[in-house]
């Protein structure tokens, strides 16, 4: 073969390639949100939680420095507004007759919150998201929603 048909036949190759790969992005859904890492990529990046709400009290931003999981809950406390005990009364008049399992200060989504585990009276876990500045429930899941253990006061 040729010089010319050579660069012809290499042309139509990748101009082959380019059009089905193209085809087969667009024929393909898009990832879930479900999909997404939810780690940060980036360190000093925030990461995303779901569900996605803001609060009125914004945690400080995260600098890299990794710090104990105490100076954490203090630098929280510290911005934090309403107390442990508002939290828990708060979760209680959403769920009348539950039982708190335990109670932590949290970093979600860059705010403030309290995160009351606690048992409503059907005998069914709940968790409820308390804005830590102004007492308002932000959120709240049913089941066991955070397995994860944490430093938070227990009963």
């Amino acid at each position: 073969m040729n010089k010319q048909t050579l660069a012809t036949l290499g042309a139509t190759a990748a101009l082959t390639l380019g059009v089905i790969g193209s085809i087969a992005l667009a024929e393909s859904p898009p990832p879930s949100p479900s999909a997404a890492p939810s780690k940060p990529a980036n360190p000093g990046q925030t990461e995303t939680q779901e569900p996605s709400y803001t609060g009125s009290v914004q945690a400080p931003k995260d600098t890299g420095n990794e710090q104990s999981e105490a100076a954490e809950t203090a630098a929280l406390a510290a911005l934090a507004k309403i107390s442990e005990a508002d939290a828990r009364n708060a979760a209680l008049a959403k769920f009348p007759g539950g039982t708190i399992q335990k109670t932590t200060l949290q970093d979600e989504n860059g705010s403030v919150v309290w995160a009351v585990e606690l048992t409503d009276a059907n005998k069914t876990a709940q968790e409820v998201k308390i804005d830590a500045g102004n007492g308002a429930i932000l959120a709240t899941e049913a089941g066991d929603a955070d397995a994860e253990k944490s430093g938070g006061k227990e009963d």
